[in-house]
């Protein structure tokens, strides 16, 4: 072999080994895009699933907010101090607050006012019913001079005027209403009602006509304190729990027919013997103390200090 075939047989082989090289260059760069592809793909989906499904962290963060949420709403008592000893508490009873002159049961909103800040300035807490029954007989703890306000009947003065007094100084309350007089004249409306317990004064029963339903069989009066009540939960879509009898000293009949009818606690109406409600009452006789119009602050200061029977 002469030189100049030598060197053309070394110029093909280089020349095949350098195709070889570019063909195996080329695949791998193709390899590593395709594998780049796929991994960007992935990570992009899986980006994806995180926006979709909430971290371990995130759960923890929401459910943090949802127990300091029920948190602060669980307990309006905090700071105060609590007591569940048996010292009798006053449960007032108003009838209508109005400027219009009328009975006795109709009080002046002014008065009314000055009553509402001797409580205010006098370290008075305005309890709920719900939790007046917590601690009649779950022995739950209130605030040492907790009080019970209520309203009788369900005049519109309750909404006129004592309801911005009410919210004034912030406090809780209880109206009785007679579920037949809802949306007559001089009385409370469907929408009143309803704006009233939104707020946070409680709607409870008086039920359907004032009169002296001690004098019914038991039969009758189970029935007429399950009708009124229905009536009352139908304009209010919530339970109606607790009754009002417009009498002291309730038969036993009365008793056993507000129990039966479904009510947790019912009351009456004190108008002359001053008595607190405590731990030893019948729950389904529990005294009341009766403010009118004829009285003067002093006459109000002494009824809050009441003695225990």
């Amino acid at each position: 072999m002469n030189k100049k075939d030598t060197f053309l047989s070394i110029a093909c082989i280089i020349l095949a080994i350098s195709i070889v090289f570019v063909v195996f260059i080329g695949q791998s760069a193709k390899n590593h895009n395709s594998s780049a592809t796929l991994e960007t793909k992935n990570t992009k989906d899986t980006a994806k699933e995180t926006d979709k499904t909430p971290s371990t962290t995130d759960k923890n963060i929401d459910n943090t907010k949802n127990t300091s949420t029920d948190n602060s709403n669980k307990d309006r008592f905090s700071g105060l101090k609590l007591t569940n000893a048996d010292n009798g508490l006053p449960i007032l009873c108003y009838h209508d607050i109005s400027s219009s002159k009328g009975s006795d049961l109709v009080l002046d909103p002014a008065k009314f006012k000055e009553q509402m800040k001797y409580l205010k300035d006098n370290g008075y807490f305005p309890i709920t019913l719900d939790e007046l029954y917590s601690y009649l007989k779950e022995d739950k703890g209130i605030p040492e001079k907790s009080i019970v306000i209520t309203f009788d009947d369900g005049y519109l003065g309750t909404y006129t005027y004592a309801f911005p007094i009410l919210k004034e100084f912030g406090f809780k309350a209880t109206i009785f209403m007679i579920s037949d007089y809802v949306n007559n004249p001089s009385y409370l409306s469907v929408e009143q009602i309803k704006e009233l317990s939104n707020y946070g004064i409680d709607i409870q029963n008086h039920f359907g006509e004032v009169s002296n339903i001690s004098k019914l069989n038991i039969n009758k009066q189970i029935d007429t304190l399950k009708k009124s009540k229905q009536t009352l939960e139908g304009f209010l879509s919530k339970s109606i729990s607790y009754v009002a009898f417009p009498a002291s000293n309730l038969t036993e009949d009365s008793k056993k027919a507000a129990e039966q009818a479904g009510y947790k606690m019912s009351f009456n109406l004190q108008s002359t013997t001053l008595a607190l409600a405590d731990k030893k009452d019948n729950i389904y006789n529990l005294d009341r103390l009766y403010i009118g119009n004829k009285h003067t602050l002093n006459d109000f200061i002494k009824i809050l200090n009441t003695k225990k029977k």
